[in-house]
């Protein structure tokens, strides 16, 4: 009677030793991906065009991008271009780096809050009312937050191109399948976006039968389970073979939105941040004074009216259905650090923006005049992507070795993966140099070489860099105080 518990026992430690083995094994090969003696500057890989515009993606099988367990999509949308409302199994942290658009998510559980007034009488010859979840606008600056799982459309509500870079953070826990990027259209018959994540037979088979994810329901199917004409289940499967991404409206998009007494349409957007769009497209000679306070008080008012928060037992709390989604950071007011010689900093973390709580990420938006500096830095609990927006810059990011892993110009639609502590620094050039971070921490934190420096006694740096005491004085003293520089001997070194 004892063997048969004696074997059960020994094959219990047998499992649980091979499950030991293999999770050693998986933990070993993920942090393996950080093992990088060279970093590269890095352009898209692939590219799809539709009627309405763009998508290029970088692909997820760079080290880099392994090592951060993220990967990039960049989005133009044309004039009237819709992006086909899509979901994802990651959250999604996107950024406007040109134009300015209409976001709708669809929220599950959350009430349908925009609606048309009742009608006293119906006829059969008057349009049905219409009832849809808040629709959030959005330009140039602005973060969007997509949670996994959410479907969303966004439409370009301007007369220039909307440009939107994405970050999919694929290695979220969220994300329970596994790191290849995917996106689950609702509509149109998409292109492949991430041809590396899938197989060459899997590539053949989408091409030849792929579609949108209603697609393999089948019509009769779909008019059941929606109470439906066969008609339109056929249009939801398939509207138009044309139909890909992203599509263009001939007619524009005209839905529910809050404007003015007895106002229509998305297309007419207020343009409450359209001063600071226009100083930073134009910001030509990247000289930059205090911008004026009235600036603030009209970018808080286009945020105002989005966000709606309430008293819980845990102090302030917001509710997912009307919880704030969306933060501009690139308006020049809400710096953290600013040099009118080098440039600006701004932070966008989870003390700032309560929402990244929840997504496990932040952001850092940079400007840097002509030859400024930000000096040498690093990120103590993230990796982070560097995104150029515009102009270029030089760029050393240096590994616990001392090794340089990078060292080279960075120009605008190019990225950079700098891993979690390895210390970089940047210098624009003529042309200045105005990027963006995607950190891959809801409260990531940056260390300064500078402020170290600051913290070390005197006497600690003298005798470990065998300094003079008024070398030493130099070493923590000399220069600005925050990490933004300028070397022009004639600027003002006092404190």
């Amino acid at each position: 009677m004892a063997k048969p518990f004696t074997l059960s026992v020994l094959c219990l430690c047998v499992l649980l030793s091979a499950s030991a083995c293999f999770g050693s094994s998986s933990s070993t090969n993920r942090f393996n991906r950080c093992q990088l003696n060279s970093l590269n500057a890095l352009k898209p890989d692939h590219r799809v065009e539709t009627d309405g515009g763009l998508i290029e993606t970088w692909s997820s099988k760079h080290p880099e991008l392994q090592c951060a367990g993220v990967t990039v999509t960049r989005r133009i949308l044309y004039r009237n271009g819709l992006q086909m409302p899509s979901y994802s199994p990651y959250s999604q942290m996107i950024i406007a780096i040109q134009g300015k658009g209409a976001l709708g998510l669809a929220l599950s559980g959350c009430a349908e809050t925009y609606e048309e007034p009742a009608k006293e009488s119906s006829s059969s010859s008057q349009k049905p009312s219409d009832s849809h979840q808040k629709i959030r606008q959005f330009s140039q600056g602005h973060v969007l937050l997509i949670p996994r799982g959410v479907p969303y459309w966004i439409f370009n509500t301007g007369d220039e191109a909307l440009a939107t870079v994405t970050l999919l953070d694929t290695s979220s826990e969220d994300n329970q399948l596994d790191q290849s990027p995917r996106e689950f259209y609702l509509a149109g018959n998409p292109d492949i976006e991430h041809p590396e994540a899938m197989k060459e037979h899997q590539q053949q088979q989408m091409e030849e039968e792929g579609g949108n994810v209603l697609n393999g329901f089948g019509k009769r199917f779909l008019a059941r389970a929606l109470n439906i004409d066969e008609d339109i289940a056929k249009k939801l499967i398939s509207p138009d073979d044309e139909m890909k991404q992203i599509v263009k409206l001939e007619e524009g998009l005209s839905v529910i939105s809050p404007k003015g007494e007895g106002h229509r349409g998305v297309e007419e957007d207020d343009e409450s941040d359209e001063s600071v769009r226009h100083k930073t497209r134009h910001e030509k000679s990247w000289k930059e004074h205090r911008p004026a306070e009235e600036d603030v008080e009209r970018g808080e008012a286009h945020e105002e009216w989005e966000t709606r928060e309430r008293h819980g037992s845990n102090g302030l709390e917001e509710t997912i259905c009307s919880s704030k989604l969306q933060h501009n950071i690139a308006r020049p007011t809400g710096a953290d650090f600013y040099n009118p010689k080098a440039g600006r900093i701004k932070n966008l973390n989870s003390q700032s923006f309560p929402a990244l709580k929840k997504f496990g990420l932040s952001a850092q938006y940079v400007v840097l005049y002509k030859n400024g500096i930000y000096s040498p830095h690093w990120n103590m609990d993230a990796n982070s992507v560097v995104y150029v927006i515009r102009g270029q810059g030089h760029v050393r990011v240096v590994n616990n070795e001392g090794i340089v892993v990078f060292d080279d110009e960075l120009r605008a639609g190019q990225l950079l993966v700098v891993p979690q502590n390895f210390m970089v620094a940047e210098e624009a050039g003529d042309e200045g140099f105005e990027y963006v971070v995607f950190k891959t921490n809801d409260n990531a934190v940056t260390s300064y070489l500078k402020e170290t420096f600051r913290a070390f006694p005197a006497e600690l740096l003298s005798n470990i860099y065998k300094l003079k005491q008024s070398q030493v004085h130099d070493l923590k003293f000399n220069g600005n105080w925050g990490p933004l520089v300028n070397p022009d001997p004639s600027q003002d070194q006092s404190s």
